[in-house]
């Protein structure tokens, strides 16, 4: 009879919980559409005139995906219906309790991968011209920047405080910022690192994380 209960009572919650989720159907015109339960929310994902995927909610939120960025990050999403009401579910799980905000997500001429909000947000990730990662991050005012430099070590710089990491002439990979910190690894110690983390990039960001960040306080990307 006890788990008879609990069963019943797991049944009820999981239809509570679905209720409050609200539904998503497809109108006419083949856009998505989400209303609440209570029908006091709504949102929808419509594909434009440019194959661009647009969300949009009651609360003035708005979410443009250009066609060039969801090919590249989510190739077949525009084709899959189902992929798509799964990104209407997070996109208002997202924004259903905030109101004015709009953001795009584009990819330029020079395949560089722009992010940017109406809340002074900009995110960009490319590579230059040989080929190695360029990521710049602004925040409240506040930038950051992860590229490799010619010799092909990795640089952190946000605002004025910077860290580099890369390997020397003598085979010593070595980790340094602008507080002072300087850590170095030899052969044998990097071949066990690189087992364990996969790439140098990976290592730097939990370099950044132990030092850099215990620093100033806070991580953007």
């Amino acid at each position: 009879m006890k788990k008879l209960f609990i069963f019943v009572a797991l049944l009820l919650s999981f239809s509570v919980l679905f209720a409050q989720r609200g539904a998503i159907d497809t109108d006419i015109f083949g856009t998505l559409q989400y209303r609440s339960a209570d029908g006091g929310y709504k949102a929808s994902l419509e594909k434009n005139i440019f194959d661009d995927l647009i969300f949009t909610d009651s609360r003035s939120n708005k979410l443009q995906y250009e066609k060039k960025y969801l090919d590249k990050i989510e190739p077949g999403l525009r084709e899959n219906k189902d992929a798509q009401a799964r990104l209407l579910r997070r996109l208002v799980r997202e924004n259903s309790r905030h109101s004015d905000y709009s953001a795009t997500f584009k990819v330029d001429i020079f395949d560089k991968t722009i992010i940017e909000d109406n809340k002074g947000y900009k995110l960009e990730e490319g590579k230059d011209i040989f080929g190695h990662i360029n990521v710049e991050e602004q925040v409240n005012g506040s930038k950051t920047q992860l590229k490799r430099n010619l010799q092909g070590g990795l640089e952190y710089i946000r605002d004025k405080n910077k860290a580099s990491f890369g390997e020397d002439i003598f085979d010593k990979w070595i980790y340094k910022d602008s507080f002072g910190n300087e850590i170095q690894f030899n052969k044998e110690t990097w071949k066990r690192i690189l087992e364990q983390y996969g790439t140098d990039e990976e290592f730097f960001w939990e370099l950044l994380d132990r030092y850099f960040y215990s620093e100033i306080g806070d991580r953007y990307f």
